[in-house]
């Protein structure tokens, strides 16, 4: 159902890329760290927030996205260069991980 934006997030995942997406009618900012299927079987990006939107200003930090909710995906040219504080590559809230770094 969301393959095309399991592709791209799993391309961005691998060559550690920025994203910009809308989710809920609202712009982020993430690294994204692993995309999987959550314990309520939906398919979701956990990723590190650097800022929701460029006109407001949004603590930092582990933020879960589920894929359903999120439209506009842009992979941007801008690279991070190591897994966040507290990054789980075997994220307990994951019941099967699709892509991770």
């Amino acid at each position: 159902m969301y393959s095309h934006l399991l592709d791209e997030i799993s391309r961005a995942i691998g060559a550690r890329l920025l994203i910009r997406f809308t989710y809920k009618n609202k712009e982020y900012l993430v690294e994204p760290h692993l995309v999987g299927k959550n314990f309520d079987a939906e398919d979701c990006l956990l990723a590190w927030q650097i800022n929701r939107s460029k006109k407001e200003s949004l603590a930092t930090g582990w933020k879960c996205f589920e894929l359903s909710n999120l439209s506009e995906l842009k992979l941007l040219e801008r690279r991070f260069s190591s897994p966040r504080p507290g990054y789980d590559p075997y994220d307990s809230t994951m019941s099967r991980i699709y892509y991770r770094i």
